[in-house]
């Protein structure tokens, strides 16, 4: 029981937002609007789909 304690404690340590990593995106690019990081978080993550469902294919394929 004490080790699922301390580990509990180390997880709240490690994971509690600090002044310095407690930014938001908009405060951490300085220049770009909310907007435009929005816009670029969609078309890069439907990249990334593409390239992975892709490669998924290609992998099912191999195998069957």
């Amino acid at each position: 029981m004490n080790k699922v304690f301390s580990l509990y404690i180390i997880c709240i340590a490690t994971l509690m937002p600090t002044t310095v990593f407690a930014r938001c995106a908009i405060c951490y690019t300085q220049g770009l609007s909310g907007a435009s990081i929005a816009v670029i978080i969609i078309v890069l993550s439907a990249i990334f789909l593409f390239i992975a469902n892709k490669f998924l294919q290609k992998f099912l394929e191999k195998y069957n």
